[in-house]
């Protein structure tokens, strides 16, 4: 499924179409008002439970360690809980606009572009490590956990946000509806079929990696660590019914707590 290129298709994606810019049309990347939009549309509208799943305010006074911050807006979270924040990503396109984010809120973090496979860290360096989103799209996803294991103090815990194999969104949404009654599995092939899960990977003309895991397979890869804990979140009528529009409000949080185990990311919290 890798290829030597995998990096170079990350780069080419997210320099492209920054992820998450997408959300605030016609407003100036880089402006406050960018960042506000962005930051209302993942907590409020994308992901309404994100801040429950990832707990930003566990952080506190921690040194905290985050791979892909993208534009900034969970850093910032984490950030503005008190903690001493440090983050890596290969693209540079995040880290300018991770720069500017900080910038505009008056708030200080260390960032550095990187590989998340080979952190340029010392071991036991951090007292938590934060990735969301991110580390599905690396060619060796084993080899960053164990790295984000390598940087943790000992009792140190990791909260990092994956793909979900076992989801509506891969099932019925990709593989039943795009993959096989539009046929893009024959036309495209399947990694250009997930490909296009990532918004923008249609005009940047990247094919990034994208890698979707089961429950077990995150625990195995997390077996190093004395504690594992996974949960699922994110699903939608849309998932289902893909000519649907996305639901909102209260319509969501139900569908959400009835049917969240099917959600399209795993989010794993383990503790070194």
């Amino acid at each position: 499924m890798a290829s030597p290129d995998d990096k170079l298709e990350t780069q080419r994606q997210w320099n492209a179409d920054p992820c998450g810019a997408a959300t605030a049309p016609g407003l100036e990347p880089g402006s406050a008002e960018f960042f506000r939009k962005v930051e209302i549309e993942r907590y409020e509208t994308y992901a309404p439970w994100l801040k429950d799943a990832v707990d930003f305010p566990a952080f506190a006074g921690l040194r905290v360690l985050e791979i892909g911050p993208g534009l900034g807006t969970d850093h910032l979270q984490i950030a503005r809980a008190g903690a001493r924040t440090y983050a890596i990503d290969l693209t540079v396109a995040h880290l300018r606009l991770t720069r500017r984010r900080f910038a505009l809120e008056g708030l200080v973090t260390r960032l550095t572009r990187g590989d998340a496979e080979l952190l340029p860290f010392a071991d036991a360096s951090f007292d938590a490590v934060y990735s969301f989103g991110v580390l599905h799209h690396t060619p060796d996803t084993q080899a960053a956990i164990d790295e984000v294991r390598r940087v943790l103090r000992p009792g140190g815990f990791a909260v990092v946000g994956l793909y979900h194999r076992h989801s509506a969104f891969y099932w019925i949404s990709t593989m039943l509806c795009r993959g096989v009654r539009r046929g893009e599995l024959w036309k495209k092939g399947y990694r250009r079929l997930m490909a296009g899960i990532e918004h923008g990977s249609d005009t940047s003309g990247a094919v990034p990696l994208v890698k979707v895991l089961s429950r077990r397979q995150c625990r195995r890869m997390f077996s190093g660590y004395t504690s594992v804990d996974v949960r699922s979140d994110h699903i939608d009528h849309s998932h289902v019914f893909p000519s649907r529009a996305p639901s909102v409000g209260e319509r969501r949080r139900r569908l959400e707590k009835w049917a969240g185990y099917w959600g399209w990311y795993l989010t794993i919290r383990a503790r070194r």
